[in-house]
C-alpha cells in the first residue's frame, strides 16, 4: 500500500496549501483533521482500513496545517486561517457538502470549520477529542505537550499548543448536522471531562460511543466504526454510553 498522493494548491499569495485527496468524485466526502502537531500524512495512519473506506465509497480530504510537513510556519495564523485553507481546497475540488472527522487535538480545528459553514456539514465525528483549553486543566496532555523544553525545540507545535489552550471552542449552536463522539473511558490524555464539554456545546449528538478500559487510541481501534458512521450505516455500534460516561 502506498501513501495517498499529496497535491499542491495556492489559494492566496502566502503559499500553496498541501492536501490529500483520496477516493472518487461522487463519493461522500469526509474532511479529516489529525491530532495535535501532525502533518497531512496523519490520515495515512488510518488507511489500514482503506478497503472498508472504499467499499463504503468515502472520499477523504485532509489539509496540512500551519508549520507542519512542508508547510512553513506563520505565527500570525490561527484557527480561522486553517478553515480558510480547507474551504479553499474544497472550492478548488468542487466539494460542496462533507462530513468532518477529527482526532484528539484536531477537534478544535474541526469545530471551527463546522461553526463557519454549518449548512455544508453532513455530520461531525470527534474521536478522543480535546475540548480546547480543557487540555491545560485536565488529563496528561499538558504534561505530554506543554513541556517548555519540548516546545522550544518545535516552534510549530508550540504555536498549535498555544492556540489549543488559549482559544475557546466556537459557538456550535447553528450546527444541526448529527455529531458522533468516540472516547475511551480510561483515556488519561483527554479524559471524560472533554466529552462532557463537547456534549454540552453540540446541539445534536446522535451517538456517544464509549469504550470501557480503553485509552487514547480509540480513533484507531474503532476506526471502522467511525467510517460506518460517516457513511450513515453505523447504527449497530459496538458500544454506546458506557458506565461513567458523560
Amino acid at each position: 500500500m502506498t501513501a495517498p498522493a499529496e497535491h499542491g494548491f495556492a489559494p492566496r499569495a502566502r503559499g500553496p496549501v498541501r492536501f490529500i485527496d483520496t477516493g472518487e468524485e461522487g463519493w461522500r466526502t469526509m474532511v479529516f483533521f489529525g491530532g495535535l502537531g501532525t502533518d497531512v500524512n496523519a490520515f495515512y495512519e488510518t488507511e489500514f482500513a482503506r478497503e472498508v473506506r472504499e467499499r463504503l465509497q468515502l472520499r477523504a480530504i485532509s489539509v496540512e496545517r500551519n508549520g507542519f510537513g512542508m508547510t512553513a510556519l506563520d505565527e500570525s495564523l490561527g484557527f480561522a486561517d486553517a478553515v480558510d485553507d480547507v474551504l479553499a481546497v474544497l472550492e478548488s475540488l468542487g466539494v460542496r457538502r462533507f462530513a468532518v472527522v477529527a482526532i484528539s487535538g484536531g477537534a478544535p480545528f474541526a469545530a471551527a470549520l463546522a461553526a463557519r459553514v454549518p449548512h455544508r456539514v453532513l455530520s461531525l465525528h470527534l474521536a478522543a477529542a480535546a475540548a480546547g483549553p480543557l487540555v491545560a486543566e485536565t488529563g496528561t496532555a499538558s504534561i505530554l505537550y506543554g513541556n517548555p523544553r519540548q516546545l522550544a525545540l518545535d516552534p510549530a507545535l508550540a504555536h498549535e499548543w498555544q492556540l489549543l489552550i488559549s482559544e475557546p471552542l466556537p459557538d456550535l449552536s447553528g450546527l444541526y448536522a448529527p455529531a458522533f463522539l468516540y472516547w475511551g473511558a480510561a483515556d488519561e490524555v483527554v479524559p471524560v471531562e472533554h466529552v462532557r464539554e463537547w456534549r454540552r456545546i453540540l446541539p445534536r449528538v446522535a451517538a456517544l460511543r464509549g469504550y470501557p478500559g480503553e485509552g487514547h487510541d480509540v480513533q484507531y481501534r474503532h476506526w471502522e466504526q467511525i467510517l460506518r458512521d460517516v457513511a450513515g450505516v453505523g447504527a449497530a455500534a459496538d458500544r454506546d454510553r458506557p458506565a461513567g460516561a458523560a
